[in-house]
């Protein structure tokens, strides 16, 4: 009798554990009902006492209606609904979602890959900076092609609340310094590396030469190693959105630049990027991960969880 009164309190509290359970990935899923995190990605960093997650996002290419007509982007109604998830829900209605999470997870820092609008116009950057200030967090915002953007070819003032995303309004070269680690953002989003971003990462290099780097840009790069990556982005577009030999986009700064933080004695061991709106992950080198994000504007956001040697 006794066991059979164990067996029934046993399945009681297994019921009531798996409900809980349930209702709580509810909660969670009717919170946040248009964004997921689609990939958690780990980086072991020997030394690292204490673990990070951070919260990365990439191509959100919000926008915010002000005018019918966009000039060479078309219809508005037509773009903004092309950047909305599969429920139909537009980016510039899931970035409170994705501040509400980041809030909520208390994730280490908010990291951004570029594109975070579509288009540059005052109105669109007021409120991507009104939602970002919202961050409880730090943030690394990468500067991608769609920022500084006008359809109208309109001057943007150099008051603009967009450069305020940015550290100092450095578009160039900007870090999150850790303990045991640094995370760097640099300017390639003209699918060349930005010269200013080449000098000033090479003057970082020369004052921390053994400090582990996790490096932000908004195009990915590209070597011989991973054909599958130039297959993709190829197929995706037309041609290869990437950068280095054989695609087009490798100017004398980006291949000195692509030296630097792929040489046998970098301290880069990752490398964060989008602007290809898939996701993949290969390695740039035997030891040098680059993931492309998922784009932020289809509800998808990454994980990306820094810790020490394995015990």
């Amino acid at each position: 009798m006794r066991n059979h009164l164990n067996k029934k309190r046993l399945a009681r509290v297994f019921l009531l554990v798996c409900g809980m359970i349930v209702l709580t990935f509810l909660a969670h899923h009717y919170e946040h009902p248009d964004i997921q995190i689609s990939h958690t990605e780990e980086i072991i960093i020997p030394g690292v006492e204490t673990e990070y997650e951070f919260l990365f996002l990439t191509d959100l290419h919000l926008a915010v209606k002000t005018r019918d007509d966009i000039g060479p982007l078309g219809d508005a109604d037509a773009r903004m609904a092309g950047f909305a998830n599969l429920k139909g829900t537009q980016s510039a209605q899931q970035l409170p979602q994705w501040v509400d999470y980041a809030n909520k997870a208390q994730v280490s820092a908010v990291l951004m890959g570029g594109d975070m609008n579509d288009y540059y116009s005052e109105p669109i950057a007021e409120y991507l900076y009104e939602q970002i200030s919202q961050f409880e967090m730090p943030y690394l915002y990468t500067l991608g092609n769609h920022e500084l953007y006008s359809p109208w070819e309109e001057v943007i003032p150099e008051e603009s609340v967009i450069y305020e995303l940015f550290q100092e309004g450095n578009t160039a070269f900007q870090v999150l310094e850790y303990e045991k680690f640094v995370i760097c953002a640099i300017d390639n989003e003209a699918y060349q590396v930005n010269e200013a971003s080449l000098s000033e990462m090479r003057n970082w290099l020369e004052e921390n030469p053994d400090k582990p780097i996790v490096l932000l840009a908004h195009v990915p790069f590209y070597t011989a190693q991973i054909p599958e990556l130039l297959d993709t982005s190829a197929s995706v577009w037309g041609r290869p959105l990437l950068i280095g030999e054989d695609t087009g986009y490798a100017t004398e700064v980006s291949k000195e630049f692509m030296n630097l933080i792929l040489s046998e004695d970098s301290p880069v061991v990752a490398i964060f990027t989008g602007d290809n709106h898939f996701y993949h992950k290969s390695n740039l080198t035997d030891s040098i991960v680059q993931w492309v994000g998922a784009p932020a504007y289809a509800g998808d956001g990454m994980i990306i969880r820094i810790k020490g040697n394995e015990k």
